[in-house]
């Protein structure tokens, strides 16, 4: 029983291990809505960004989420603050802007990007919270 239980805390460390690695590379990787939440609950090492208009993320976002608009022209100017060791969560309205900013962020560096697949129109369609703007 307990050689088990050693086999698979080696097997899911082995998994982890190979996601880090894939993140790592030089494309990000989109995740769907339950990898997303699940990378999100850990606040102390993961930042969320919703890299929409400020006008689309007033419509509401996901919690914690920080807004960084890929269609600026200051976007490179705005990552260039961040950290590159830190791991990021992308999402934009269906997923394209943010596969583009993870693309760049890449590019410029950073090393564990995550895209959500389908955007925060998937996550509300998941009935996953939304906040909005007070």
């Amino acid at each position: 029983m307990k050689l088990q239980k050693i086999i698979f805390l080696i097997i899911a460390l082995f998994l982890v291990k190979i996601d880090f690695i894939q993140a790592q590379t030089s494309e990000a990787k989109t995740i769907s809505v339950t990898e997303f939440e699940e990378l999100a609950k850990n606040k102390g090492a993961v930042r969320i960004l919703d890299v929409r208009t400020p006008e689309e993320m007033s419509e509401g976002y996901v919690p914690n989420a920080k807004n960084i608009d890929f269609k600026n022209d200051n976007f490179e100017k705005e990552i260039s603050k961040l950290d590159k060791n830190r791991t990021y969560l992308l999402y934009c309205k269906t997923g394209i802007r943010a596969a583009n900013a993870a693309a760049k962020m890449k590019a410029a560096g950073f090393m564990y990007i995550y895209s959500l697949d389908g955007g925060i129109d998937a996550w509300k369609e998941a009935g996953k919270p939304i906040e909005k703007w007070q």
